[in-house]
C-alpha cells in the first residue's frame, strides 16, 4: 500500500499546479481521502474469495469531485445490464492491498492505461499509463457471492477543464464484451443533501431504498440511485444512465461520506450528513457481515459443500421487508 504521507505530498504538488482549478470544497475532500487509512483487518481475506474495484474520481470542468461507473454488459451472466464499479477478483500475481487487482480489471474493463509496477520493468508496446494518484483504499465489504471487495481509491490527475471533456474519452473505452458504457456523476450527489438540488447543468440523483433479509436473516438496506437529467441538457448525454444500486451504492456513497465527512462512524458523522437513512435498524456493520460471509464459506467448504460450497446458494437476499421508501416517506412515517 502507498505510503500515506507520499500520498498527500503528491496530492498538495497536484493541487498547486495540474489540479489548480479545484474547488476548496474538492480539495478538503481529497486530503481528507488521501489522510484516510482503514483499521486493519482482524481476520485473513483468503486470495480465491478476494476481490477489487477501482473507484476513479476526477474533476468535474466546475472543479468538483465526480466518479467513474460502467453498465454492465446485457450479455454477461452475472448482474447483467447493472451500474458497477470497474474491478474483479483477485488473479495471481497481483499481490496485496487490491490496488494491482483494481487497475488490471480496469484496464480490462474501460481500457485504463496501466501505470508501472514498483520493481518491475515497464510493459513495452503499451499505451502512455495514465496519470494517476492513490488516495486510499476502503474498508473490506462483502458481495451478495461472499466474495471480499476491496474498494480502492484513486485520482486521475487531470485539469477540471480537460477531464471530462478531452480526457476522459480518449483515456477509457469500454470493452463491449464485459461494458456496454461508461459514465461519470458527482460525487457530493450521492449524499442527497438539499443544497445540491438546484439546476446548474449537472445530472442529479433520485434515491429510493428497500429493506431486505440478508445473512443471519438479519436487515440490509439496498440503496438505488437513478439520474434525473438536467432541466438544461438538450442533447444525447441527457438520457438517464443505469441505476446505481445495492454494493455499488453502498461503495460509492461511504467514499462520498470520507470526502466530506473524513469518517464512515455513524457516532461522528453530523445527523444531516445524507439525506436520509444510511441502514435499516438492526442492520450489521461491514466488518461483521464480511465475517460472517467468509464463517460461511469456511463451514460450507469443510461441510463438503465443494469450492463454493451451499454458501451462495443461500447468501442471496432473502424477503422484502419493506417497499421501495425515499426520504419523504422517512419523513412522513415519523411524524
Amino acid at each position: 500500500m502507498p505510503d500515506r504521507s507520499s500520498s498527500l505530498a503528491e496530492l498538495d504538488a497536484a493541487l498547486a499546479t495540474t489540479l489548480a482549478g479545484a474547488t476548496p470544497q474538492a480539495r478538503s475532500g481529497l486530503r481528507r481521502l488521501a489522510a484516510y487509512r482503514a483499521p486493519s483487518p482482524t481476520i485473513e481475506y483468503p486470495t480465491n474469495r478476494l476481490a477489487a474495484v477501482l473507484v476513479l474520481l476526477h474533476l468535474d470542468p466546475k472543479g468538483e469531485l465526480s466518479v467513474t461507473l460502467t453498465t454492465r454488459s446485457k450479455h454477461l451472466r452475472s448482474h447483467p445490464g447493472e451500474t458497477a464499479l470497474p474491478g474483479g477478483r483477485w488473479e495471481e500475481g497481483d499481490g496485496e492491498g487490491g490496488e494491482w487487482t483494481a487497475l488490471r480489471e480496469a484496464h480490462e474493463e474501460i481500457g485504463l492505461p496501466l501505470p508501472p509496477r514498483p520493481g518491475q520493468p515497464p510493459l513495452l508496446n503499451k499505451a502512455d499509463p495514465a496519470p494517476l494518484l492513490y488516495l486510499t483504499t476502503l474498508p473490506a465489504y462483502s458481495s451478495r457471492t461472499l466474495l471480499v471487495v476491496l474498494p480502492v481509491v484513486y485520482l486521475l490527475l487531470q485539469p477540471p477543464e480537460t477531464a471530462s471533456t478531452s480526457c476522459l474519452p480518449s483515456f477509457l473505452k469500454p470493452n463491449p464484451d464485459e461494458v456496454d458504457a461508461i459514465f461519470h456523476l458527482p460525487l457530493q450527489s450521492f449524499l442527497m443533501l438539499d443544497n445540491d438540488n438546484d439546476d446548474d447543468g449537472t445530472d442529479k440523483l433520485s434515491h429510493t431504498y428497500t429493506d431486505y433479509t440478508w445473512l443471519l436473516s438479519r436487515p440490509y438496506r439496498l440503496h438505488s440511485f437513478s439520474t434525473l437529467p438536467s432541466l438544461r441538457a438538450s442533447d444525447a448525454k441527457s438520457a438517464r444512465h443505469s441505476a446505481v444500486t445495492g454494493l455499488t451504492a453502498d461503495i460509492v456513497l461511504d467514499t462520498a461520506l470520507l470526502a466530506y465527512y473524513g469518517s464512515l462512524d455513524a457516532a461522528e458523522l453530523p445527523p444531516d450528513a445524507v439525506g436520509f437513512e444510511r441502514r435499516a435498524q438492526g442492520q450489521m456493520e461491514w466488518n461483521e457481515i464480511v465475517a460472517e460471509a467468509l464463517g460461511m464459506q469456511k463451514n460450507a467448504v469443510t461441510s463438503g459443500g465443494g469450492k463454493d460450497g451451499d454458501a451462495r446458494r443461500h447468501a442471496g437476499l432473502g424477503a422484502r421487508l419493506s417497499p421501495p421508501q425515499t426520504a419523504a416517506d422517512e419523513r412522513t412515517s415519523t411524524t
